[in-house]
Order: structure tokens, then C-alpha cells, then sequence
């Protein structure tokens, strides 16, 4: 199935790239597969989808429930670890070609298409966002959730593209990489992510000792309009 996926998406791209977006249809691109039209509508809801690479059920409709549960769970995972695991879960159904060059050609051939892949990233920010609100009980308005989800966001899509800038010479454009390198490539950004959110005992420690120098003299020095 994954197989298949990864074809039909290459496949749309390349005939996107050759053709433009209406020089082909959903048979022609099935044909080249070898699945039935009807099929295609097991993987994708449109054409468009296939050349973005959007699967037909959104990896947050089908993993997001459980990652809303796991925050009322006595044995659930700690937010950030559930965020990881939705992540890697998600990459695991959208994994697709890496031929990131043919994807620029496709999108600067089919402005409509950066558009529609635009608005359904906004589309799916929102609706982590959501996820992460109800997990963790946030009322209207609370700000968290929004940061929460768009930090994550930014980690997942650099992660991407980092894995994929480092893909071997010859490696086939139509296969994805290994999920235990992204998985694994996530949480090291994301550790990375925390030391610099959390800083290190020795930077807290000077940022004390120049707070309490500076108050210490702030003390001990007149003011312009005080005495001496």
C-alpha cells in the first residue's frame, strides 16, 4: 500500500511537470500504477492531492483521538513525548518521494497548487492546535496550545527537510526515508530545541550574578536628582 502510495505521487508530479495539472486524468495515472480508478480514491481525494502528496483521511483525524486520550491516561506520556509520537505516526502515512526539486518545478508550474498546499498546512496548525487544547484542558484564549503546535510544526518540517538534504547520492527519488531516521532525527531536534529554551546551569548562573551586580549598584548609586 505504501508502495503504492509513493507511485501515484510520483507519478502525478512527474506527469504535472510534464503535462500540467489538466494535461492528464486520474486513469492515466492509475494505468501507470496499476490500480483501478476506484482505488485511487482509497489514497487520494483528488488529483491535486496526489501531486501534494495529501493522503484522503488526514493522519490528525486518524491518530488524534488516542492523542487526546493519552492526556487523561494514568500511564499517558508526557505532552512533548505524545506531540513526538503523533509527529512520527503522521510522517509514517504521509511519507512520499523525496525529489524535493520536482515538487519546486510542479509548484512554479501551478501557483493554485502552492496555494492549496498553503492553506492546508494553516488548515492542519489549527487543528493541532485544537488537539493540544483539549488534551491539556486549555480554556478559550489560552495561548499555549497555538505555541505549542506551531513550535512542533516547524520542528517536524525542518526535521523533513534536513532528512532529506541529507540523502545519499543514487538513493531512488521515489522511495522515502527510513522512519526510524526520521523518528530518530526529531528527537534530537527536539532536544536541541529544549537546551535552548532551557538553558545551562552556568548560563542561569551569570545571568544571576549580572542581575544581582547590577540591582547592588543601582542601590548604591545616587540618582541625578538624589544626594550624595
Amino acid at each position: 500500500m505504501r508502495r503504492t502510495r509513493r507511485a501515484l505521487v510520483a507519478g502525478a508530479r512527474r506527469l504535472t511537470a510534464e503535462r500540467g495539472l489538466s494535461g492528464f486524468t486520474v486513469e492515466e495515472l492509475c494505468a501507470e500504477a496499476g490500480i483501478s480508478r476506484r482505488s485511487f480514491f482509497n489514497y487520494f481525494a483528488s488529483k491535486d492531492d496526489a501531486v501534494l502528496g495529501t493522503p484522503a483521511r488526514d493522519p490528525l483525524d486518524a491518530f488524534g483521538e488516542d492523542f487526546v486520550a493519552g492526556g487523561s491516561a494514568p500511564d499517558g506520556p508526557p505532552l512533548l513525548t505524545a506531540l513526538q509520537e503523533l509527529v512520527v505516526r503522521s510522517f509514517r502515512v504521509m511519507e512520499g518521494p523525496h525529489d524535493r526539486s520536482l515538487l519546486l518545478d510542479v509548484l512554479r508550474r501551478e501557483p493554485a497548487l502552492l496555494q492549496r498546499l498553503t492553506e492546508t498546512m494553516e488548515r492542519r496548525l489549527a487543528d493541532l492546535t485544537a488537539l493540544i487544547a483539549r488534551r491539556q484542558g486549555c480554556g478559550d484564549g489560552d495561548p499555549f496550545p497555538g505555541v505549542a503546535a506551531a513550535v512542533v510544526s516547524h520542528l517536524a518540517g525542518h526535521t523533513v527537510h534536513e532528512l532529506l538534504g541529507t540523502r545519499p547520492a543514487g538513493a531512488d527519488p521515489e522511495e522515502s526515508p527510513p522512519l526510524e531516521e526520521f523518528a530518530a532525527l526529531l528527537a534530537r531536534n527536539v532536544r536541541l530545541a529544549g537546551a535552548l529554551f532551557s538553558p545551562a546551569p552556568s548560563d542561569t548562573t551569570s545571568d544571576t550574578t549580572s542581575d544581582t551586580t547590577s540591582d547592588t549598584t543601582s542601590d548604591t548609586t545616587p540618582d541625578s536628582e538624589g544626594t550624595p
